[in-house]
């Protein structure tokens, strides 16, 4: 998946702002987080051929949250030999390991272990990242799905699939909230 790819599907997830409205949401939080779904083009140039760093160089990615997943402004990215440092999971560190390649979760405070890992590579990563958002999008206007444990079970196994394989659930286990 390529970064402008992400993008146009990104699009489609997004709730309307009738729905958003109808949640009892303000004017100003809706327009912040329908701009974190229509991401603008900030550079045309294209720096480097991964996909995921396409996406923070030519994209305004500054109200991309996707399920407490959070991109750095492209100048920001940290290369510390061995991670490329591009984001955060929570209070975590989500990076790119230039070993494997693999996107893995990094322990803020000891930036050189790996606390968990997301997905083979940056192309499965933003692939996974559109399911888990448009998941958490069936869930926010759906109370039974938000409690269905089995359901978010099965959607954690199908993005880990996306992802990469078994080696990637936990992640999105957690990611999702499955309490079981």
């Amino acid at each position: 998946m390529t970064s402008s790819e992400f993008v146009d599907n990104l699009k489609l997830i997004a709730p309307s702002e009738k729905s958003l409205v109808e949640q009892g949401l303000k004017k100003d939080f809706i327009e912040n987080y329908l701009d974190g779904y229509n991401l603008k083009m900030i550079n045309s140039e294209t720096v480097t051929d991964d996909p995921l760093l396409d996406l923070i160089y030519k994209y305004d990615i500054s109200n991309l949250d996707i399920g407490m997943i959070r991109f750095e402004n492209r100048d920001d990215i940290m290369d510390t030999g061995r991670f490329i440092l591009f984001g955060s999971y929570d209070a975590d560190v989500v990076a790119i390991d230039k070993i494997t390649n693999e996107v893995v979760v990094l322990d803020w405070e000891e930036e050189s272990r790996i606390m968990g890992k997301c997905s083979k590579d940056t192309e499965t990563f933003l692939s996974a990242l559109l399911k888990v958002a448009e998941f958490n999008e069936k869930m926010s206007s759906n109370d039974n799905l938000l409690n269905d444990q089995d359901a978010i079970k099965n959607k954690a196994r199908e993005i880990a699939s996306t992802a990469g394989g078994e080696n990637y659930i936990d992640f999105y286990l957690n990611i999702l909230g499955y309490e079981g």
